[in-house]
Formats: structure tokens, sequence, C-alpha cells
């Protein structure tokens, strides 16, 4: 019996551990995001992220990317033309719970010294205009998903416009 016991607890363990989930298909189910607007299409690399991964056992995985503020990281980010006014469909692999969009200036020192733009859903995106301005902008989206049983987290992508 002492046997059959062993072999059991050994062979569950051996179970459960081939339910995990790896960091790969972790990094694998962060979502994309292609901006689009009238003057340019582009793939936005992830810009920091909270993610889990959530296995059909209820155990989870999380990977968190901490990054520099998008201000002290323009030289870094992808270069997006846009122009004042300019309608900018967000298109995620994964549709978001909820989606913000922040913009500084390029020129601008302080990271609290922000501004947030209004987004609006529609046709299956989110979708925000470009404000009227004067220079570059660098600008933050940030989607938050929730209601999803397998995955979970916030992901920033970021980006400035050309000058």
């Amino acid at each position: 019996m002492k046997k059959i016991l062993c072999l059991l607890l050994a062979s569950l363990t051996l179970l459960l551990a081939g339910c995990g989930i790896s960091d790969q298909e972790v990094m694998d189910s962060i979502p994309t995001l292609v901006i689009q607007a009238k003057s340019d299409i582009k793939k936005l690399p992830t810009f920091g992220y909270d993610w889990t991964v959530t296995g059909r056992w209820g155990n989870g995985t999380s990977v968190i990317a901490d990054t520099a503020h998008p201000l002290e990281a323009q030289e870094d980010l992808t270069t997006v033309t846009l122009s004042a006014g300019e309608e900018v469909s967000l298109h995620f692999s994964k549709l978001p719970d909820s989606v913000t969009v922040t913009y500084w200036s390029a020129d601008e020192t302080d990271r609290e010294n922000s501004t947030q733009v209004e987004t609006t859903f529609l046709d299956s995106s989110f979708h925000f205009t470009v404000p009227e301005f004067t220079g570059q902008m660098v600008i933050l989206i940030s989607g938050t998903w929730s209601s999803y049983d397998d995955v979970s987290g916030t992901v920033n992508y970021a980006f400035r416009t050309a000058a």
C-alpha cells in the first residue's frame, strides 16, 4: 500500500509539473499592436508590461518588464508620421478591455506634465484623434486585459511622432 501511495504521489507530481506554463508561452501570448493612420502603419514593440497567463488547472505564470520612462527612451522609440486631427486606429492581436493614450511634448522634461487623449471603440478597434501640437510628441498607449480567463495584465506601447 505504501508503494502504491508513493507511486501515485510521484505520478501526480510529474503530471502537475507537465502542466506548467513556460516563460516563452507567456511572452508569446502578450498582445501585439499595429497602429494605423492615413499617413502611416506601424507595428509597435511592447514598452513594459505586467502579464499573467493562467493554465487550465488555475496555475499562473507572470512576467514583468519595467522600462525607462518614454521621455527618457525617445531615441529608441519607433517613429510614426502623424498629422494633427488625424484619426489613429489601434489594432491589438487580442482586444483589451480598456485603453489609455497619453502624450508629452518630446522636449518635455517633467514626466508628470502629460495629457491624456480620449479614445473611442468602433469596428472592433480603439481609436484616437491626434491633438493639435507643434513639434514632436511622445505617445504612450496602455492596454489592460482583465476579462479573459487565460490572460490578464497591462501592456504598454510607446512611440514618437516624426518632426
